[in-house]
């Protein structure tokens, strides 16, 4: 700090008041002291340029640290970071991951307003619509990785089309002549996320079109982990024996698939599995799973355009869903008609 104060021709108190943004800096004075700082490399030019833009290029990935562990095993999860980080490289950004104590909205805010990022991607927030509220009123830019709130002016995520996805799985299971189908969806504190409704909703729509009845009992909640997808898998099939499974979750697929091989259940002979998620994750199964597959590349490209407008002041432009795609592989099978 001594040699930018002498080469700057002012004292070490003014080349620390620059480096903490202070407002009792001429701007004269701090643009020569950081052309200084700049020219002696005395800390990283991006570091310089964000004294003097007013930007990190940081975008924060906030996620609580209940939910840290299961979304980095989660193959989704790893497929969308991998999206956001490159497309925030190419638009000269760093994505830093940001934890949060608790998932509710007060633990989410107290930790996003304390962070330099110039804006925030949130994970998986309990109490959707106060967060929404605490953000907009600090005037803080955010996006949602996907849709959390039917409330229509929470609009700041990107999606694809979850109706389409449980749509087409389903139709594609009822042509194969399965009827007693039960859908295996994530349940966090005991309810479900808004994409697993849509899926259920396209679900009921190709039941509804085959003429069979929707029961509660095809819709089965499960928490996302391998030891509890497991158990629950276990239960199920202790007292029914459907011929064909959706699985919601990448996860319950594999513990799905783990125990099917432990009790000696042929796939698809004897249960016919259709997966969502990332297609290239299936195609590693054993069986290659039959998915619906999402384009997360491009919904991780859209959410950073989407959060870099809202960071630089512009009109957010919103992306409608885009429509998933239904990959057949080796996990189905036509039911034989008895």
């Amino acid at each position: 700090m001594r040699d930018v104060a002498l080469k700057a021709n002012v004292t070490a108190s003014t080349v620390s008041r620059v480096l903490n943004d202070s407002d009792l800096v001429k701007p004269r004075t701090r643009q020569k002291v950081l052309e200084v700082i700049e020219s002696l490399g005395y800390i990283p030019n991006k570091t310089a340029r964000i004294f003097k833009s007013g930007k990190s290029y940081i975008l924060g990935l906030v996620i609580s640290q209940a939910h840290i562990s299961e979304v980095m095993s989660n193959a989704g999860f790893q497929a969308q970071f991998k999206g956001l980080t490159e497309k925030a490289h190419k638009e000269g950004y760093n994505i830093l991951i940001i934890t949060s104590a608790e998932g509710d909205a007060y633990s989410y805010f107290e930790v996003i307003k304390n962070q330099l990022a110039d804006g925030f991607i949130i994970f998986s927030p309990s109490q959707n619509d106060t967060l929404t509220s605490l953000l907009d009123e600090a005037e803080i830019p955010y996006v949602f990785n996907m849709k959390y709130s039917d409330n229509p002016q929470d609009r700041y995520y990107v999606s694809s089309d979850d109706f389409e996805g449980g749509y087409i799985a389903a139709k594609y299971l009822l042509d194969l002549n399965h009827t007693d189908i039960r859908m295996l969806v994530g349940s966090v504190k005991g309810s479900m996320l808004s994409f697993n409704v849509e899926r259920i909703n396209g679900f009921k729509k190709a039941l509804a079109q085959y003429g069979v009845p929707f029961k509660e009992e095809m819709i089965v909640p499960i928490i996302g982990q391998m030891d509890q997808s497991y158990n629950a898998i276990y239960q199920l099939f202790q007292t029914q024996k459907p011929s064909a499974l959706l699985i919601s979750n990448e996860i319950t697929t594999v513990a799905a698939l783990n125990y099917f091989a432990d009790q000696g259940y042929r796939v698809p002979q004897d249960v016919s599995i259709i997966g969502f998620g990332p297609s290239e994750f299936f195609r590693t199964l054993r069986p290659n799973l039959t998915n619906v597959g999402y384009d997360i590349s491009w919904t991780s490209s859209k959410l950073v355009d989407l959060l870099l407008q809202r960071i630089e002041g512009k009109t957010p432009s919103f992306e409608m869903p885009k429509k998933p795609e239904l990959v057949i592989r080796d996990s189905t099978a036509r039911l034989r008609q008895e």
